[in-house]
């Protein structure tokens, strides 16, 4: 790792964090990509298994950063910091992990947006809505891979990446770079 310091004299965590949020990123996307062909496919059970996978992959971020940063420099720090590595951890994913699915829906799979929309139609039809039941649950739903649905979906994931690796960056600065006793 990089031996540059900080003003505070401690060795820059940037590279642990740029590093866990990239990790994490990719894994995040490539079973957001599964699950969502799981789910066009019609395996909806399967896709929202999958979506479950997202959720605890995406709290890896602060524990890999953490980590990273305490085991590299062999540091001992507080877990105000630990919160610290873990929120920008969970920022790179989020930047990162958009990016990919930019990149995914609109340059490799153009049409996947509009799948994935049919494919929720679709499951509602096989639960028995009506098309008026169906409309009124689509109005709340922005277009995937419009601006807003864009924004929104970027909003939600600041949210939850913010929060839980804020906690799991706490929970790992605690474990990796907790003082001697």
């Amino acid at each position: 790792m990089s031996t540059e310091t900080t003003y505070h004299g401690m060795p820059s965590y940037w590279n642990a964090v740029i590093t866990a949020g990239l990790i994490t990123a990719i894994v995040y996307s490539v079973i957001g990509l599964a699950s969502a062909y799981l789910t066009i496919n019609g395996s909806t059970g399967a896709g929202q298994g999958l979506g479950i996978t997202m959720c605890l992959v995406s709290s890896i971020a602060g524990v890999i950063s953490n980590r990273m940063y305490a085991k590299g420099f062999n540091l001992t720090y507080p877990i105000g910091k630990g919160a610290l590595l873990g929120f920008l951890a969970g920022l790179v994913t989020l930047l990162v992990g958009t990016a990919i699915s930019l990149f995914w829906t609109q340059i490799i799979d153009t049409g996947m947006n509009d799948a994935l929309m049919e494919a929720q139609i679709l499951t509602m039809e096989a639960q028995g809505l009506t098309q008026d039941q169906i409309e009124q649950a689509l109005a709340f739903s922005p277009d995937p891979g419009s601006l807003n649905g864009i924004l929104i979906q970027f909003g939600i994931g600041f949210v939850s990446l913010s929060i839980i690796n804020v906690i799991s960056g706490i929970i790992s600065a605690k474990i990796f770079a907790k003082e001697e006793e």
